[in-house]
């Protein structure tokens, strides 16, 4: 039985999502590197120790962003992705990479996708971890080459289609994002 949260919980939670939210379309408008931690609170109408009572700094605020990606990955989509061969999960996943990132809109995804944000190279992730059970998998029975480590292909598959992603972005988000990144993938899985 879940318990119930008393209203001192359920106004720091509302507190928290507050800051959060503000933050996010402070990001989406004026991207990451030109907000602060002032700007977020006068936005959010709290006081900077409250912000700090929720975040350890603004870089928290990408921290709980790529947080939230992992938990869909490792919550939703690996159990999403059960059914089919290796090289048809991969590309479901993929799919599933580019949903994600339409759901999140493009003015978004411009701001996390520059060279100063250094949490996509963050080794060990769970929406790594999912991808790299599929091609373990895929390995064990013969249907992926054992000629690079699974580790190496996670590498090569997300910096192929965090390209396309990147494309995507530099484009205005004119294409269908989540058809490229299919087509995309659907040709690399061939080689593996």
């Amino acid at each position: 039985m879940k318990k119930k949260l008393t209203k001192r919980q359920i106004q720091a939670q509302n507190t928290h999502d507050k800051i959060y939210n503000i933050a996010i379309e402070l990001i989406e408008s004026k991207g990451f590197e030109n907000i602060t931690v002032a700007e977020i609170c006068e936005a959010a109408n709290v006081s900077i120790g409250s912000f700090y009572n929720y975040f350890k700094s603004k870089h928290d605020i990408l921290d709980n962003i790529f947080r939230l990606a992992d938990d869909y990955f490792l919550n939703v989509v690996s159990h999403n992705l059960k059914e089919g061969s290796s090289h048809e999960k991969i590309i479901k996943f993929f799919h599933y990479y580019g949903d994600y990132n339409l759901d999140r809109g493009i003015d978004f995804v411009k701001q996390l996708y520059t060279g100063k944000n250094n949490l996509f190279a963050t080794k060990g992730r769970p929406m790594q971890a999912v991808l790299q059970g599929i091609i373990e998998e895929g390995q064990s029975t013969g249907e992926i080459s054992i000629n690079m480590t699974s580790e190496e292909i996670v590498r090569y598959l997300f910096i192929a289609v965090r390209g396309v992603v990147y494309d995507w972005c530099l484009h205005d988000g004119e294409y269908d994002l989540s058809s490229a990144i299919d087509n995309y993938v659907i040709l690399l899985v061939k080689i593996l």
